[in-house]
């Protein structure tokens, strides 16, 4: 810049360039808002079908989308303009201060155009007037002039350069539509730019090392490693390096697909190291990274990019080498299983537009294939190797993508998983042991169903309880529920596959308030926290196959009894002694529910400890996931507001572990009611301790009133209301065990 420039320049037209710009980027937000609170939310809360549902929705996102991006960018450009002008103003007045500081020393500075300038007296003491005393300065004042005028031209020049530099940068950084990059200011927006120069470089570093991946050495592994773990939330880094990749002759997509087959195979002796292990990882992020919304390779308005497209079609296709070939790539269920192991590797979250994609390809393929997983369709390994395993572990780190692929109003994905698809090893996974069942295609198919329907990812979180949840959610988990409600009961191997009972225990557990009102009342309208209109004689048999599981059924009855503490806590300490007072009504009713509800659940406990028989190793193993998860460590660790609360938690689980049958025979199967009381006799527990927390010692004793509150309408009725849950509970079942 030169001198005279940053000196006398006059900045009002930059000052009136920033005006503008504010004012397109209130406009902007305003129209950003509309588009967000009333385009966009209507379109994804309307009852759409046909091209509504894909095409109409998927083009108003999208434009909503853009406005949301439109004023991010008009709000980088104003900040950077902002911030510029101010640096610029700022430099000037430091180059003021220091030409003025210079005059007293009779000196000032020339501007020779082109930024340079040279250092003069102002009045050469030779050509002073008579009687003038010049000031005098030596040649280290000329120096430190020269330096200070040099740096301060030098900062402004790197100020109107880098602005107009990122500037140009971010409006060409993408070739449609807008840039959705925030700055505020043009330090953030040149410290962007420069590190997207050092991860352009890394990443070009990276797919080098790759490329040379079978012969590297430890010390190379270990920069590979560095580099890779380092660039792993770049959008540019990633982006880069799947775009440079090479590997065995093949480029981008193909050598990504052969390096992923690489590193899951764990080299010569199929053992995978530790730095192998987080490499796969760290490519999964790139990955990731490199195909979300703010990335190059990203998707445009919900679908994939070209790129992506490619990817997925190379992985179903492979390539045309033969198979001695050291680039050949497998397609089919072979390929696409490369890039789901991929995809569901370390904890990556993908975006929704490939989650769904890569299912829409999967799909395809299997329905249009005669014999899509032929080899491994009827044996254990189909369990392991279908290509939809690792989608669903990606697919369940993802809740919001999970929720939209899964929606039953939007299309028949849901339909297709539960009832269409022949699953590759489903006829045996039942009989597998529980090591192999855990890591099953369907248990991950669980893990994306439980996301789904609950909206959040399978034990990363406590539950909250009781749960509200959105229309679709209670779509999705209202279709597993129809799905796996007839004909279970007395034939569980037959019903609900064993690698979905884990995740139906967790989405029973976030479903508890709705769960409690449907177990405990004869609901007329759909329930208060979800909307649901599901029956008992739905609900139980679902509850009843999902009971092998003794970790899922007492991740349920946990929950339950969370939600009876929590509401109990909510009335009045005189609602428990006295009928006539307020809330001692309402507080029958909800014992009463709870009563039905813990009836219906030993109910289902009682069928699953009889169908064991005289097994008594199984019985007793059985139990012992309720005695570790009631007293040891549970599963949900539901968090539990108030020391009143926690107590009666306690106490109730402790009734209840110590009233647990051991053994259930004919006898005992057919009259339950004679034999089982534990749901019963925990909740008066907990009835108990809440009267002592709530009322004063010398109030105890109205608990032992008869006729009174709480030993008739409490404790009687609620009795009663618990054999009709057992009864009701053995009917919903249908064809009893054995």
């Amino acid at each position: 810049m030169d001198l005279n420039v940053l000196l006398n320049g006059d900045f009002a037209e930059l000052g009136q360039a920033i005006t503008d710009w504010e004012s397109m980027t209130k406009r902007l937000a305003t129209l950003e808002s509309n588009a967000r609170n009333n385009l966009k939310a209507k379109a994804e809360k309307a009852h759409w079908t046909g091209v509504n549902a894909t095409v109409s929705r998927e083009f108003v996102a999208k434009t909503a989308d853009e406005f949301t991006d439109a004023h991010t960018q008009a709000q980088s450009i104003t900040n950077i303009l902002t911030d510029t002008r101010e640096e610029l103003i700022s430099y000037r007045q430091n180059l003021q201060e220091t030409l003025d500081t210079a005059r007293k020393k009779n000196l000032t500075v020339v501007d020779d155009g082109c930024g340079m300038f040279h250092v003069q007296m102002i009045i050469h003491p030779d050509r002073a007037a008579k009687g003038t005393t010049v000031p005098e300065h030596t040649d280290v004042d000329e120096d430190l002039l020269r330096d200070e005028v040099k740096l301060i031209l030098g900062k402004a020049t790197e100020s109107d350069s880098s602005a107009a530099r990122v500037l140009k940068s971010l409006v060409d950084s993408v070739k449609e539509g807008f840039a959705d990059s925030a700055y505020t200011d043009r330090d953030s927006a040149v410290a962007a730019e420069k590190k997207a120069a050092q991860d352009t470089k890394d990443a070009k570093e990276a797919a080098g090392l790759y490329s040379r991946l079978d012969g590297l050495d430890d010390a190379e592994m270990k920069r590979l490693l560095q580099l890779t773990e380092k660039g792993e939330n770049s959008p540019v880094f990633a982006s880069e390096l799947m775009k440079d990749l090479n590997y065995r002759g093949r480029d981008s997509q193909e050598g990504l697909l052969l390096l992923a087959q690489n590193l899951e195979g764990g080299g010569l002796d199929g053992k995978m190291t530790d730095t192998e292990r987080r490499l796969r990882d760290a490519l999964s992020v790139s990955l990731a990274t490199a195909t979300r919304p703010d990335a190059p390779l990203g998707p445009d308005g919900g679908v994939p990019s070209e790129w992506a497209r490619k990817l997925l079609k190379t992985a179903r296709d492979g390539n045309d080498l033969p198979p001695q070939a050291p680039g050949c790539l497998s397609g089919g269920g072979t390929g696409l299983g490369i890039l789901t192991k991929l995809m569901g590797s370390g904890n990556s979250v993908y975006d929704g537009s490939l989650l769904s994609a890569t299912g829409d390809e999967i799909r395809g393929y299997e329905t249009h294939t005669k014999h899509p997983y032929d080899g491994i369709s009827d044996n254990w390994q189909g369990t392991q190797e279908d290509p939809m395993s690792g989608l669903m572990k990606a697919m369940s780190r993802n809740p919001a993508a999970a929720e939209s692929y899964f929606d039953p109003r939007q299309n028949d994905n849901l339909h297709y998983f539960l009832k269409d698809r022949d699953w590759p090893g489903g006829d045996v996974e039942n009989k597998m042991p529980q090591d192999l069942i855990d890591s099953s295609a369907r248990h991950y198919f669980g893990d994306a169903l439980e996301a789904a329907s609950t909206g959040h990812p399978p034990g990363v979180r406590t539950p909250e309880i009781p749960a509200h949840h959105d229309p679709a959610q209670a779509a999705i988990f209202s279709g597993v529920v129809t799905a796996y409600g007839h004909g279970i009961a007395g034939d569980p191997v037959g019903g609900m596959p064993a690698g979905l009972r884990h995740s139906m225990g967790g989405m029973l557990s976030d479903y508890i308030g709705d769960v409690h009102e449907i177990l405990g009342q004869e609901r007329d309208t759909p329930t208060d926290y979800s909307g649901l209109t599901i029956q008992n004689k739905d609900l139980v048999p679902v509850m009843r196959a999902m009971a092998e599981d003794g970790h899922a059924f007492a991740q349920v009855h946990d929950a339950e009894t969370s939600y009876v503490a929590q509401e109990l806590d909510k009335y009045d300490g005189q609602a428990f002694v006295d009928k006539n007072a307020p809330g001692a009504d309402k507080l029958q009713a909800f014992v009463g529910q709870s009563n039905s509800a813990l009836g219906q659940m030993d109910a289902v406990r009682a069928d699953v400890i009889y169908q064991m028989g005289e097994d008594k190793k199984s019985i007793n193993a059985w139990n012992k996931m309720m005695y570790y998860h009631l007293i040891g460590a549970p599963v949900t660790g539901i968090p539990l507001a108030g020391d009143t609360i926690q107590r009666m938690v306690d106490v109730g689980t402790a009734e209840y572990q110590n009233n647990l049958n051991s053994q259930v025979d004919q006898e005992t199967r057919q009259h339950l009611a004679d034999h089982f009381s534990a749901g019963h006799q925990q909740v008066d527990k907990m009835l108990e301790q809440a009267v002592h927390d709530k009322l004063p010692q010398s109030q105890w004793h109205l608990m032992d009133q008869d006729p009174g509150q709480f030993e008739n309408n409490l404790q009687g009725a609620g009795l009663t209301r618990y054999h009709d849950g057992l009864t009701n509970g053995v009917g919903y079942m249908g064809k009893p065990a054995g």
